[in-house]
């Protein structure tokens, strides 16, 4: 034990390296899945990130989960990627993105909503004319 540990630290590292590990898992993808799948659990969806590995990467859907739940998944999937396409390009941020990529979140399971402030369409990314709340009560 006469090594110090920063040597040790980086002989483990190469050695980590060398073995090739991070070229067999794709890491991103995972963890674009787990924000997918906890980001849409926070809106009730059920679905768990190995079903939505399996809906995402071989187009199985989940047994006893409701469509309107995988697409929800798929949706928010989608929008990710796309916002990390239109971020690479450094692009202006206006209204018109921002409802482009609400479009992209809401494509499969937004509806139109009709209030006493006007009507408006999730799936398109219009803007909301209603106040939002979470949970029970608000």
């Amino acid at each position: 034990m006469d090594k110090s540990l920063d040597i040790q630290i980086g002989e483990a590292l190469k050695a980590y390296l060398a073995s090739g590990v991070e070229e067999q898992v794709n890491y991103q993808r995972f963890y674009l899945y787990s924000i997918v799948t906890h980001s849409t659990a926070i809106e009730g969806s059920t679905v768990t990130e190995i079903e939505n590995q399996l809906l995402f990467d071989e187009g199985i859907g989940a047994k006893g989960r409701s469509l309107s739940e995988q697409m929800m998944n798929v949706d928010l999937k989608d929008a990710h990627l796309q916002a990390f396409q239109i971020t690479s390009e450094n692009p202006l941020y206006t209204a018109q993105l921002l409802q482009q990529l609400a479009a992209l979140v809401m494509q499969r399971t937004g509806s139109e909503y009709s209030n006493i402030a006007g009507k408006f369409d999730s799936s398109k990314g219009e803007f909301r004319l209603c106040n939002v709340s979470a949970g029970i009560g608000g």
